[in-house]
């Protein structure tokens, strides 16, 4: 006869596996918005449906750093994080990325930072713009301001010293710019943040609301920062490589935008020289991967394999709910990016996907104490 310790022991360890079972079959994915979190329902909803493998729970949370300990201490297993944040989850939390998105091809790189400025600029270079004027899409952006401020500390024309004030930094060494946000309280709670850094704004058409981090702000935005340039309030504009062309051909019917010519600009490279606008894969500030999934680095094979079967059932779906769509959902890039194509496999670690541009951008910033 069996003895009952036995079977009680018996018992507690299929309970045991029974749990562990279970934990490994639920994907708990970390949300931060109203609409992430109703699309999260939604794609649980319909795996079930369709009866994909794993189960998905969606757990709420305030910020991208809420998700980031969230994650760590295993309360939730994935979230979609931008590039930067990407780079905070793994130097601060230990954190991976499981998959990364893709519009085109297989690299998952989204975008380039390149920096504009006008052709009859003949005596301009990346490597001497000391009291030169420039034009930024907005205050602690990746195109305005971590990727070009960063490759100005990097390169050793600006130097933030023991007390790590960027603004500052950047004030002291362009002439003046127009760097959107710089002056609202959220980045200048005590009002110190250089005067200059607004001097190249123009604000609205009544000359209101000059320097404000939204488009009242006529410079504010990628397409502010090319106007600035365009009209001669500024030697450089930093902007994605598509920007010029994303106002042009009767895309923007703006006068300014009306005016534009492309033999009338060029890029500016970062040993100094320049190329043409179409040349950016050889001259940019840096190469900005997509987004990315963040987990735990135990759990990265389960979780891709999850995403794998979600993105098999939705990914290219022409009916009914797409991984990859956010309409219905009042705003754009809902939990992935409207223009992935495909998420692709990471295999190595977090700093691989940001790639080697992005990343040495990223570590001019770390005075400014990320992990604190």
């Amino acid at each position: 006869m069996e003895h009952p310790g036995r079977r009680l022991v018996g018992a507690l360890l299929l309970l045991t596996l029974a749990r562990v079972s279970t934990q490994k079959n639920t994907v708990s994915w970390c949300v931060v918005s109203d609409a992430e979190e109703q699309k999260c329902l939604d794609l649980a909803g319909n795996a079930t449906a369709q009866n994909i493998r794993g189960k998905l729970l969606c757990v709420r949370a305030n910020s991208p750093s809420d998700c980031m300990l969230r994650i760590k201490n295993g309360t939730a297993d994935a979230a979609s994080m931008f590039a930067d944040d990407i780079y905070t989850a793994g130097l601060c939390h230990g954190l991976e990325v499981a998959a990364g998105e893709s519009d085109d091809g297989e690299d998952g790189i989204s975008y380039y930072v390149v920096a504009l400025a006008r052709r009859s600029s003949s005596d301009l270079s990346l490597l001497e713009m000391h009291e030169r004027s420039s034009c930024h899409p907005g205050i602690r952006t990746t195109v305005g301001w971590t990727v070009p401020i960063g490759f100005l500390v990097n390169t050793s024309q600006i130097s933030v010293g023991e007390q790590c004030n960027f603004p500052r930094a950047v004030g002291d060494f362009f002439g003046y710019s127009c760097v959107p946000g710089v002056k609202d309280r959220e980045h200048d709670p005590r009002g110190n943040n250089p005067k200059n850094l607004c001097e190249a704004c123009i604000g609205d058409e009544n000359d209101r609301h000059i320097c404000v981090n939204n488009h009242r702000e006529r410079h504010y935005g990628e397409a502010g920062a090319l106007r600035c340039v365009a009209e001669n309030l500024g030697d450089v504009a930093f902007v994605k490589e598509t920007t010029v062309f994303d106002n042009m051909d009767g895309k923007n019917l703006e006068s300014w935008a009306m005016d534009l010519e492309l033999e009338d600009l060029k890029l500016l490279c970062p040993d100094g020289g320049e190329a043409g606008l179409h040349e950016h894969e050889k001259c940019h500030l840096a190469v900005v991967p997509g987004n990315g999934v963040v987990v735990r680095m135990e759990d990265k094979c389960r979780i891709w394999k999850f995403l794998e079967r979600l993105q098999d059932a939705f990914g290219n779906a022409t009916e009914g709910f797409n991984l990859f769509s956010s309409v219905g959902y009042g705003q754009s890039d809902v939990l992935f990016s409207d223009s992935t194509k495909h998420l692709l496999r990471v295999l190595g670690s977090y700093t691989s996907w940001l790639g080697p541009t992005y990343t040495t951008v990223l570590q001019a910033f770390e005075c400014e104490g990320k992990c604190v």
